[in-house]
C-alpha cells in the first residue's frame, strides 16, 4: 500500500495509509492538545509507527463537528486505543456478540400502584478471555493505559485499589471498570464488535467523571409503614434535610430483601403485591468524601444524625398526623445514580413494627407541613429531653398509635394524660384524678382554635375515657354503654371515644411542648388560653 501525505494547517506533514492518518506520538499529542484546529474525528485506533500511543483518522475533515470536553486528554487517548484494538481482536474471531434476557429477583419494578415484578436485564455475554489478567496484559494498548493512570496523582488512588466512602470500602478493578463502563455500553449500543464515536464518548464521560469525583452520595432512609402523603407534598424539604418521598424501586427491592417492609402476598415467583402505605420513606442523603488505598483505614465516619432524626420525626408525624405510622428497618444505600456505584444496602436489623391497617397516617394538608416542622423543632430542645413527665407522655402517646386495640390503647392514652397533667402545680388539690384531668384539660383547652371543643363536651369525653379505663383495668363486665364525643355527639363504639381522646392529648402534648419551651412562661405557668 502506498504511503500518502497531507499538509496540516499547523504545518505537521502527516503520513496517511490507506485512508489512516498517521503521526508521531509527540506531533499526534500536540495535534491532540488543539484537535478544534482541524476539527477532524476518528473512527478507529492503531499504534504509532514508533510503536508509541497514537489515534488514526479517516481521510476525511468536518469542520461542524466539535469534540468533547476532556478533563485528562491522555485517559481519553490510551482507553479509547485500548477500547478499538479489542474490538478489532473480538471482530476478528468471526463470531458476533450473543445477547441474553436475566431475570434479577433482586430487582423489583413497580408494574402497578401495587403490584411489583422482578427486574429483566439484557447482558451480553462477555468472552472468557475477559477474565484473564494475561489476556489484556497481552495489548500494548492496555499497557499504556496503565501508564497514563500511574503517572496521574488521583487515578491511580482510584484503581485497582479499595474505593469508597468511610465505612465501605469495595475493589475496584480497572479490567472490571473497562468492560463494565466502556466495552460494554458500546457493543449494546451497536450490536457488534465495532467501535462507535458516539457511543465511545458517552461512555467515557461518565467514566472520567466517576474517577475523577471526590464525594459519594449516601441516602439513609427508612420505610414508612402504615403511611400516606399526597404527590404535591412528596419531597417537601423538612427539618435537618430530612424528606418524605415514594422510595425509588432500588430502594424498594433492598427493604424487600432485608425483610424491611411487609409484603402482603406473592402472587407468582415473578411478582408481589405491596400496600401503597407501605411505599413512602424517610430520606436523608449526605454527601461523604471518597476514600482509597489498600493500606488506608479511614476514622469512622461522623455519627450520622440519622437515628434521633427519625425518632423525633415519628413522634412529630404521630402528634401532628395521628394514624398508626410505624418504621421498618433503617437502610442506608449509596445513590444508584453515582458511578460505580456499590449494588446492596446495609440495613440496621431492628423488629419491624406492624401499624394497624385501618389508621393509616396521612399528609395531604400543606399546613401540616409547618407543624411538622415546629414540633420537630421542639423535640430537638435540649429543655425538653430533660422533662421526664412530658418524654413519659410523648412515649406513651407513641405506643397508643401502634396498638391495634381500642382498649390498649386506651390504657396509654390515660397514661399519657395523667403524665402531663397529675403533677401540674395550679390545678386542684384533689386526689380524684378525673378532676385533675378534667380541669386541666379544660384549663388548656378552652376555645382552642384547632381541637374547636366545648368545655362541657372535653369534660364528657375524659370521664368516659377513664371509666371505660378502669373497666377494663378491673375487668369489670358491663353491658352496651354510650360514649360522648368532642363534637357533643355519642356513640356506642369504643373506637370513636379513643380516636377523639387521642385528638385531645396529640393537640394537649402539643401545647405543653409549646409551653416548655417559650420565654418567660415555663410548665409552672397557670394553665389557660395565653397563660
Amino acid at each position: 500500500m502506498v504511503p500518502r501525505t497531507r499538509l496540516g494547517r499547523d504545518g505537521h506533514r502527516w503520513q496517511i495509509l490507506g485512508g489512516i492518518l498517521q503521526l508521531p506520538r509527540d506531533k499526534f499529542f500536540k495535534w491532540a492538545e488543539n484537535r478544534s484546529a482541524e476539527a477532524a474525528f476518528y473512527d478507529m485506533l492503531i499504534r504509532s509507527p514508533d510503536g508509541g500511543l497514537c489515534f488514526c483518522f479517516t481521510d476525511c475533515f468536518c469542520a461542524e463537528r466539535s469534540f468533547m470536553s476532556v478533563a485528562h486528554a491522555p485517559l481519553h487517548h490510551a482507553a479509547a486505543s485500548l477500547v478499538a484494538a479489542v474490538l478489532e481482536v473480538l471482530a476478528g474471531t468471526g463470531e458476533e456478540p450473543h445477547f441474553v434476557i436475566q431475570r434479577d429477583f433482586r430487582s423489583w419494578k413497580r408494574s402497578q400502584q401495587e403490584v411489583f415484578l422482578s427486574n429483566e436485564h439484557e447482558l451480553w455475554q462477555q468472552p472468557v478471555e475477559f477474565a484473564s489478567s494475561d489476556w489484556w496484559c497481552n495489548f500494548p494498548e492496555y499497557q499504556a493505559l496503565r501508564m497514563v493512570i500511574q503517572d496521574h496523582e488521583a487515578l491511580r488512588t482510584r484503581l485497582d485499589t479499595l474505593v469508597g466512602y468511610p465505612s465501605s470500602l469495595v475493589r475496584r478493578q480497572l479490567d472490571t471498570v473497562l468492560v463494565q463502563y466502556l466495552l460494554t455500553p458500546m457493543v449494546i449500543a451497536t450490536r457488534a464488535y465495532r467501535f462507535d464515536l458516539d457511543a465511545f464518548e458517552a461512555a467515557y464521560a461518565v467514566v472520567e467523571d466517576g474517577l475523577l469525583i471526590e464525594t459519594v452520595r449516601l441516602v439513609e432512609y427508612v420505610p414508612l409503614l402504615g403511611f400516606e402523603i399526597s404527590s404535591s407534598l412528596a419531597g417537601t424539604p423538612l427539618p435537618d434535610g430530612l424528606t418524605i418521598r415514594p422510595m425509588s424501586d432500588a430502594e424498594l427491592s433492598e427493604a424487600v430483601r432485608v425483610m424491611g417492609i411487609p409484603i402482603s402476598q406473592f402472587t407468582s415467583t415473578n411478582s408481589f403485591t405491596l400496600s401503597r402505605f407501605h411505599q413512602n420513606a424517610l430520606v436523608l442523603e449526605r454527601l461523604l468524601p471518597v476514600h482509597s488505598g489498600n493500606d488506608q483505614h479511614p476514622d469512622a465516619a461522623v455519627p450520622s444524625p440519622f437515628t434521633n432524626a427519625s425518632r423525633h420525626m415519628l413522634t412529630a408525624l404521630r402528634l401532628v398526623c395521628g394514624g398508626s405510622v410505624a418504621y421498618g428497618r433503617p437502610m442506608h444505600l449509596q445513590n444508584q445514580d453515582d458511578f460505580d456505584a456499590q449494588l446492596y444496602a446495609s440495613a440496621v436489623l431492628t423488629e419491624v413494627q406492624h401499624p394497624a391497617e385501618d389508621r393509616p397516617t396521612l399528609l395531604v394538608d400543606p399546613a401540616k407541613v409547618n407543624d411538622l416542622h415546629e414540633v420537630y423543632a421542639l423535640l430537638s430542645d435540649p429543655r425538653i429531653l430533660d422533662m421526664r413527665f412530658l418524654q413519659n407522655a410523648l412515649r406513651r402517646l407513641v405506643m397508643a398509635g401502634s396498638r391495634v386495640l381500642s382498649e390498649d390503647r386506651l390504657i396509654d392514652l390515660c397514661i399519657t394524660a395523667e403524665s402531663l397533667f397529675i403533677h401540674h402545680s395550679g390545678l386542684p388539690n384533689t386526689k380524684n384524678k378525673q378532676d385533675r384531668l378534667v380541669a386541666g384539660a379544660k384549663a388548656l383547652l378552652s376555645c382552642d382554635t384547632e381541637l374547636h371543643a366545648a368545655d362541657l363536651h372535653i369534660e364528657r369525653l375524659i370521664r368516659d375515657a377513664y371509666r371505660s379505663r378502669n373497666t377494663e383495668m378491673h375487668g369489670d363486665v358491663v353491658g352496651t354503654r354510650s360514649f360522648h364525643l368532642l363534637d357533643g355527639s355519642t356513640t356506642h363504639d369504643l373506637r370513636d371515644l379513643v380516636g377523639d381522646f387521642e385528638r385531645l392529648l396529640r393537640r394537649t402534648a402539643h401545647l405543653f411542648l409549646i409551653r416548655a419551651t417559650a420565654p418567660g412562661h415555663g410548665l409552672s405557668a397557670p394553665l389557660g388560653v395565653g397563660a
